[in-house]
């Protein structure tokens, strides 16, 4: 009876512990499940808010224009038509040149050189960029420094593009993007080309040197640039020190040894060139010098 009795209590012993070993089982899959969930949960609620790509694209849509380092406008019919036009240009080549033929597929004029750049991708670049409602005026122009003629063919409704080896001033660096009553601000930072004002040393900045608000409006589901702001947002105190020299000669805005001057969108294409506007200055200013070196 004794052992009949032990027998029992060890195998409902037996049973207990096998029940608990379960129990233990089940906890650790529970547990591991739990993390598995917030894992994915975080790493989901990641991918929503990484707006890398989206950066990207900004930074694609914007690189001719920063380029060109306009002035802050309000609206589209505020800035300077030939400065978007060159822009659109720009962007045109660009856009070719990264396609699968690139620009071997493009007419080239016999006597020049020039590319043939088909008015209706010029349009495209301005339409993707300001939006389809911006028309552009195609005819021969100058760009802002006066120094490159984009040819118009009527005939071939295309633009002839000068052999040129042009840098852009900056480079664009988008740092946010802030959606707030309806548009979308992208604060673009201006990183300055390699090798700007000659500079190709290891000092030179390597991270922007000012920031601007690119404004954008949605228009059928897509944002459009409308307007051009000032950031609140300011470079680093190294950054700012290092800013390069932007009160250069319009005369260079296109000098394949040079780059493009900081302001230069708030010219009218058919300006005098700034530097007959400096040199005049410059007389001004040095006759009193004369005047009291003879005193």
């Amino acid at each position: 009876m004794a052992n009949t009795i032990s027998q029992q209590e060890h195998e409902r012993h037996k049973r207990r512990r096998t029940r608990q070993w379960l129990g233990l089982g089940i906890c650790v899959l529970v547990l591991i499940g739990a993390f598995t969930v917030i894992a994915s949960a975080v790493n989901g609620v990641a991918v929503l808010f990484d707006d890398t790509e989206e950066k990207l694209e900004y930074e694609q849509r914007l690189q001719a224009l920063v380029m060109l380092d306009p002035l802050p406008f309000e609206s589209l019919d505020q800035a300077d038509p030939a400065l978007f036009k060159e822009a659109s240009v720009w962007a045109a080549v660009s856009a070719a040149q990264n396609s699968a033929t690139g620009l071997d597929a493009y007419e080239r004029d016999p006597n020049t050189d020039s590319l043939l750049l088909p008015a209706v991708e010029v349009d495209a670049a301005a339409a993707a960029l300001f939006g389809p409602d911006y028309k552009l005026t195609h005819e021969t122009f100058n760009n802002v420094g006066g120094d490159m003629t984009f040819e118009y063919d009527e005939e071939k409704q295309c633009y002839l593009i000068p052999v040129t080896g042009q840098v852009g001033m900056y480079t664009p660096l988008v740092e946010k993007l802030d959606k707030k009553s309806g548009k979308m601000y992208v604060t673009v930072g201006y990183v300055p080309a390699p090798g700007l004002n000659g500079d190709f040393s290891l000092s030179a900045p390597t991270e922007p040197t000012k920031y601007m608000d690119y404004v954008f409006q949605k228009v059928d589901g897509v944002y459009y640039l409308c307007a051009l702001e000032v950031s609140e947002m300011k470079p680093s105190s190294s950054a700012a020190a290092s800013a390069p020299e932007t009160d250069m000669d319009y005369e260079d805005y296109f000098d394949p040894t040079s780059v493009i001057a900081e302001g230069a969108g708030s010219l009218p294409t058919d300006s005098e060139p700034a530097s007959d506007s400096a040199a005049a200055e410059g007389e001004t200013t040095s006759e009193p010098a004369s005047d009291s070196a003879a005193e």
